[in-house]
């Protein structure tokens, strides 16, 4: 097995150097010998060991992420399939905890000796303020980035409705209060959109999933009128395409249904549902390089990045024009 002795001869330089070279402290050498050093070291497959790791950083190479207390959905799963991925492939371990309200970090994590927290979910600022006293790099999202990026989705939500011929549009959330963080905003790009350019907005539809309640706020829709339902995610939307069936409402004639998250299960309904998708991959892949380089948030560039990457799945779902026909958008439209 390769040692750390076997880099430094081969490298020409000392123990110590390859040591500090590879634990983080590259930036006290030159570029020419961090080069050298880890070319020689992936040349031969070596590797420090973890507990030299912890005692040269005074962190491991463990990272823990703070998964928000909502349902726990498939997109959710693709992401943090894909960063436990890219962070594996870096040398990183990763473990995920449930943030749920008021519980914040005690010992036994702190033991560990974290690298990084990644938060997905709003952090204390006693938490955020004890982990950075231990050495730990705690890396987040912030309010604003998320809110911008699920302001962005209904509002590209409610102007694909009005293209599609909707002229009433209304959001459809869940009523389970751990959800309202991302559906609240998403709630309020489809009342923005809708209100600047004339669209008729109706209320918002507060969806139970638990006990069949989409019936009774689908109900609740003008009888006569053809309405477009901006539905917080596929979930929501399979819901609201359930209860117009069995309430025999048509879609997408009556009423058109677009979710967001490019979920399995909206392609496999009928019909298929028009969905917003966003890039997981880049997110995630964008997230290491700030646990690489030692960052703390998203600069402002790779938000408005995300935002850009949003991506319309086109579904049946709300297909009430001919194929292939969309109408011209005003061009008052904003």
């Amino acid at each position: 097995m390769a040692s750390s002795r076997d880099v430094a001869l081969r490298a020409g330089v000392s123990r110590s150097t390859v040591s500090q070279i590879m634990n983080g402290h590259e930036h006290r050498f030159t570029a020419d010998t961090v080069a050298r050093v880890r070319e020689v070291a992936e040349g031969i497959g070596y590797r420090p060991s973890a507990a030299a790791r912890t005692l040269a950083r005074g962190t491991s190479d463990i990272v823990i992420t703070l998964v928000p207390n909502i349902t726990f959905g498939p997109r959710l799963r693709e992401f943090i399939d894909v960063f436990s991925g890219e962070l594996e492939r870096e040398g990183y371990t990763h473990l995920l905890r449930l943030a749920t309200s008021g519980e914040g970090f005690d010992d036994a994590l702190l033991s560990l000796r974290p690298h990084a927290v990644v938060s997905l979910a709003p952090i204390d600022e006693v938490d955020r303020r004890r982990l950075e006293r231990h050495g730990v790099l705690v890396v987040e999202q912030p309010a604003a980035v998320q809110e911008r990026l699920d302001i962005a989705i209904g509002q590209r939500q409610a102007r694909h409705l009005a293209a599609r011929g909707y002229r009433a549009v209304a959001a459809a959330v869940p009523v389970d209060l751990r959800e309202q963080r991302f559906s609240a905003p998403r709630a309020a790009g489809v009342h923005d959109w809708s209100l600047r350019n004339g669209v008729q907005l109706l209320p918002t539809l507060q969806i139970d999933l638990a006990s069949g309640g989409a019936v009774k706020a689908v109900s609740s829709l003008p009888p006569d009128a053809v309405i477009g339902i901006a539905a917080y995610n596929d979930e929501v939307a399979l819901a609201v395409l359930g209860a117009a069936q069995r309430l025999g409402r048509n879609v997408p004639a009556e009423l058109g249904v677009i979710g967001a998250d490019n979920s399995l299960i909206a392609q496999l309904t009928t019909p298929t549902i028009t969905t917003i998708d966003f890039d997981l991959e880049f997110s995630a892949r964008y997230m290491v390089q700030l646990i690489i380089t030692g960052q703390d948030a998203l600069e402002p560039s790779a938000a408005i990045e995300v935002t850009s990457r949003l991506r319309l799945i086109a579904g049946d779902s709300t297909a009430r024009l001919p194929e292939g026909t969309v109408l011209p958008a005003p061009d008052d439209w904003q």
